[in-house]
């Protein structure tokens, strides 16, 4: 039995960092006086964090090199490489697997999230990978899931010798990810207890002739339900010292702590950092160190040029994916800004109606497919900041869909009480500051990223009320009584995002109630529900919004209103007595004529739309709540629409709701080189709406956002 000492945090703190030697022999060279030593470098939950920035992320070319300059070191992950941000997730992880292999990772062990895209997606990766892949604890049909998946691969454990030691290594993956990854594409996975698994692997590994043993775990220090010190705590009797670290993932923490004798690591998150791990081997003793090198500390280290290079050019590549189309609106997804307006922190709007739409069909699958609570009632809630940018009517392409969500969340589950949904709701009203009794716009000149757009019920607020009670009611779908604010007891299911349901913008209730489950990551959850959702290739139900977050202020009541858009010609000059005709919502064409300053008149009903003339135009934005259409001020400007003379926004006969002249395919290519749904001359702090045009650009600034740990406030 090997005997094992652990230098103390602010010894470690002191160490002078050694990048050029990671094995070597030290002492009198007295037989039992030599020393080995090993570097482990390691990195986990990187999601997709390749690209080195030089300030707050290390990069897989950095990590590429820091191994090539450290001779015969060894480098390894701990899960959560190939799921997160576009990078990782447009090729369902086969371009980081590609990356990794040219980085020379010597071993890794899957996370949860390894299995977003389905179990056999995770088989094809691990063909893939250069390295051996483990994971112990899960099996199929009776045998570990990658036995023999790689050549000569146990597929549970494996053993490297650096200068002479023989480190053998068992991948352990926390069998929590039965629920915290959609079910439906591991529904074939048998996940199995880590501890007794360990007790198993260490055996083998023993017999093997292994002088240290690493158990290279996904589980974490949180709220999984064996934790990495929960396994080195159940390391006693005959597998007292048998382990002597245990290199950890899963709760994007920092870790460098002994527990029971066994030195736990682990770097946080998104490549932040990468750990050094120092073994020293004299004899039948181990010790263990921890450092974690951030991008600072490996300032003098060159990164991998091969490496560095394929990034470039997978990352070039992709520009390809994100331009597909993926789908085609009718009508523009509302979300981002309108002028210097953020419209999901504010309101509710279509867009944030299909999110939360999305997140609570993914519950209610999840549940379906565990056969487990499918009687609750199942509400979904996103918060405004989390939705970044709209989709305008036509082709909605991946880069779209990545522009409006590059944060790479996971959808949680659990379970509230009417009372503490009614605590979340008047977190979401902070914000609202009164409302005009006539139009129903809303007074306040600031907005909050955690405004929540909602599924599966109706909150009626009042904008006039007193902080902390705002919310007149709230009903669930299908009920015709609101909830009692009082109650404590009957459960209802909630999904949202882990930034929300751990208490992030101030939803603090949520944040220690139990997770129920994860029903996959928040980007692949809206696509698929987009394809749910399309009918020949067209996105259908989601024309205007669902009516389900109503302001009634003191003295409104909701009736139809007027909006005012001005119709200017292609110079920009506006068009007195225009007889033209319009959509709302992608609906039938209306007829209609503007007055002698050019502005036309349109009758709505209560709520935000989508107006445009041509239909190669970008839609325009108006709302009675949010302002737009109903007065003209610092935040809100004149919605301008574009008269085309090619005949697409001439009046049509009523009655067939369809122009009376074609457009030839030059004339609508003319019409979109013209087309302008903005002022032509627009504020210094404005933010014109987004064109798909320049969709890639957002979705890398989006990403970028992301990347500084945003918190989406």
């Amino acid at each position: 039995m090997m005997m094992k000492k652990f230098l103390s945090a602010a010894l470690i703190l002191c160490m002078p960092l050694s990048m050029t030697v990671s094995a070597q022999t030290a002492g009198n060279q007295e037989d039992g006086d030599a020393v080995q030593e090993v570097i482990i470098y390691h990195t986990n939950d990187t999601h997709g964090y390749l690209n080195g920035d030089g300030e707050e992320i290390v990069g897989i070319a950095l990590a590429a090199g820091l191994k090539e300059s450290t001779p015969n070191s060894i480098l390894v992950d701990a899960g959560d490489a190939t799921q997160g941000l576009p990078l990782a997730s447009l090729t369902k992880g086969a371009d980081v697997i590609e990356l990794m292999n040219l980085a020379g990772y010597d071993l890794m062990t899957p996370g949860n999230h390894e299995f977003d895209f389905g179990t056999e997606t995770f088989l094809s990766n691990a063909q893939k990978a250069d390295f051996p892949v483990l994971a112990a604890n899960i099996y199929r049909n009776g045998s570990p899931l990658l036995k023999d998946v790689q050549e000569d691969s146990s597929g549970c454990h494996a053993v490297l010798e650096q200068n002479g030691v023989r480190i053998g290594f068992f991948g352990l993956t926390t069998a929590d990810t039965a629920s915290s990854t959609n079910p439906a594409g591991i529904k074939d996975l048998e996940f199995r207890d880590e501890i007794e698994t360990a007790k198993t692997e260490i055996n083998h590994l023993k017999e093997e002739g292994a002088d240290v043993i690493v158990a290279m775990c996904h589980m974490g220090n949180m709220d999984a339900s064996c934790t990495s010190a929960d396994l080195a705590d159940a390391m006693t009797g005959e597998y007292q010292d048998k382990i002597d670290v245990i290199i950890d993932g899963h709760s994007h923490t920092v870790e460098n702590e002994e527990t029971n004798g066994i030195l736990i690591v682990q770097t946080g998150s998104g490549m932040a950092g990468i750990g050094k791990l120092t073994l020293e081997v004299r004899g039948d003793e181990v010790s263990a160190s921890e450092e974690l090198l951030g991008p600072a500390d490996l300032a003098d280290i060159v990164p991998d040029a091969a490496v560095a290079e394929r990034l470039k050019q997978i990352e070039s590549s992709q520009s390809d994916l994100l331009g597909e189309t993926v789908s085609t609106t009718e009508t523009t997804l509302w979300a981002g800004q309108v002028g210097v307006v953020a419209l999901t922190r504010l309101v509710e709007t279509n867009y944030g109606d299909f999110t939360a739409d999305a997140f609570r069909s993914a519950a209610e699958t999840y549940l379906q497919t565990l056969g487990t609570d499918t009687d609750l009632p199942v509400i979904a809630v996103e918060n405004g900041g989390g939705i970044r940018a709209m989709s305008p009517n036509g082709d909605i392409t991946m880069g779209d869909l990545i522009s409006a969500f590059p944060f790479s969340n996971t959808i949680y589950l659990k379970k509230v009480t009417p009372a503490i949904l009614y605590e979340v709701m008047e977190v979401s009203g902070t914000a609202l500051d009164g409302q005009d009794k006539e139009t129903g716009m809303l007074l306040q000149q600031t907005n909050s990223g955690g405004f929540l757009q909602i599924s599966g019920f109706t909150t009626v607020f009042n904008p006039d009320g007193e902080e902390g009670q705002k919310v007149v009611s709230i009903t669930l779908d299908g009920q015709t009584e609101p909830l009692d604010r009082e109650d404590t007891t009957t459960e209802i299911m909630m999904a949202s995002n882990n930034y929300i349901m751990s208490g992030g913008n101030d939803y603090t209730m949520l944040a220690d109630l139990p997770k129920y489950g994860e029903a996959g990551g928040e980007l692949e959850t809206v696509q698929t529900y987009l394809e749910s959702c399309m009918k020949d290739g067209v996105l259908q139900g989601y024309a205007g919004t669902g009516n389900r977050i109503q302001m009634r202020g003191d003295g409104y009541e909701p009736k139809d209103y007027t909006a005012s858009v001005l119709i200017a010609d292609q110079s920009g000059e506006p068009l007195a007595g225009q007889e033209l005709s319009y959509r709302v919502d992608g609906g039938q064409r209306q007829n209609g004529i503007t007055d002698e300053n050019g502005i036309l008149q349109i009758t709505l009903s209560d709520g935000a739309h989508g107006v445009r003339l041509a239909d190669t135009q970008q839609e325009i934005y108006v709302d009675n709540y949010s302002g737009f259409g109903i007065t003209v001020d610092e935040f809100r400007e004149q919605p301008v629409l574009t008269f085309l003379s090619d005949g697409s926004c001439d009046p049509v006969d009523e009655e067939r709701g369809e122009s009376t002249e074609s457009q030839s395919s030059e004339e609508t290519e003319s019409a979109e080189a013209a087309d302008s749904t903005a002022p032509a001359a627009q504020p210094e702090n404005s933010f014109p709406v987004v064109p798909v045009t320049v969709v890639v650009i957002a979705a890398a600034a989006a990403a970028a956002v992301w990347k500084k740990r945003q918190n989406k406030k």
